[in-house]
């Protein structure tokens, strides 16, 4: 499924970490689909999904580099391995603020 799914130039919204049913959700703006039959994406946007949302059960490790980062920024890069058979490992790659950054958002 995973291959099917476009994110780049995309960027995160939010992450909700739900622990005790161990569902992870990451907004991201839009989420496109291959056409298809296709293996680029090739600007297809009939079946984007604004403000979608990628869902991952069975969480039993998240973690966000460097610590203390809140992604909110345009995705670079995204991956799945898989490291055992019900056990997979997915990473994303976004710009973000970090604790050493000014808060141009009026925040903390």
């Amino acid at each position: 499924m995973i291959e099917s799914v476009y994110l780049g130039e995309r960027a995160v919204k939010g992450i909700e970490i739900n622990s005790w049913d161990l569902i992870v959700r990451i907004k991201i703006d839009f989420i496109s689909r291959l056409k298809v039959g296709t293996h680029n994406w090739g600007f297809y946007t009939d079946e984007d999904i604004e403000d979608g949302y990628m869902v991952f059960s069975g969480v039993t490790h998240f973690q966000i580099t460097p610590q203390g980062a809140i992604p909110d920024d345009y995705i670079f890069d995204y991956s799945m391995e898989k490291i055992r058979d019900n056990k997979s490992l997915f990473k994303i790659y976004s710009g973000g603020m970090t604790p050493d950054m000014p808060d141009n958002r009026g925040g903390c």
